[in-house]
């Protein structure tokens, strides 16, 4: 096998790995429908957990637009919805996907271990929750309850599904880690 079969070979293996996670995150995601969604969207759901995957085993980039791309399907599973304004898809469903990809940040300055792969899983719940949090504020502000604060309203609005999501991802980042150690990094 030559040098570019060989290359040609990487990148196929790599393209079908992005395109199985992010079927996977798709599938996680119809799996949690059943869970209770909140008025103007927002739900648990394990779906960020193979962007996370992605993002370890192929960085930050690939991370980021994976999950671009995941917050596009997710954004199709219901229909496209828009409450308030056509930007809170975009920025409610691809941004807030997206950012996932950023906590591989942990990845390029700590040593890899298991602490360092659930506290990536801990930073891109947070990060994606800061997104929701912006969006509730400056997209959702008209629902916040009257004699109450825009900023509280979207931090408990949007903390109300955003926490236990981040939670239960750490801890199956966590147990993930664990089981996969030698696979998460292998055939890179």
């Amino acid at each position: 096998m030559n040098s570019q079969t060989w290359d040609n070979s990487k990148i196929v293996h790599r393209m079908t790995e992005i395109a199985v996670l992010i079927a996977m995150a798709t599938v996680l995601e119809i799996a949690f429908s059943w869970i209770p969604r909140q008025p103007q969207g927002g739900s648990i759901s394990i779906s960020m957990l193979p962007i996370l995957v992605l993002t370890y085993r192929h960085g930050i980039k690939i991370g980021f637009f994976s999950g671009l791309i995941f917050g596009l399907i997710n954004w199709m599973i219901p229909g496209f919805p828009v409450w308030v304004h056509w930007i809170e898809g975009p920025v409610d469903y691809i941004l807030a996907y997206g950012v996932i990809g950023l906590a591989g940040i942990v990845f390029l300055y700590f040593e890899d271990n298991i602490k360092t792969f659930t506290i990536a899983a801990i930073l891109a719940g947070l990060f994606r929750y800061i997104v929701h949090f912006f969006s509730g504020i400056f997209i959702f502000g008209e629902f916040t309850p009257e004699g109450q604060s825009t900023w509280f309203y979207s931090i408990t609005y949007n903390g109300t599904y955003m926490v236990p999501t981040t939670i239960l991802i750490s801890i199956l980042a966590y147990m993930l880690y664990r089981v996969l150690q030698d696979q998460l990094k292998a055939n890179l």
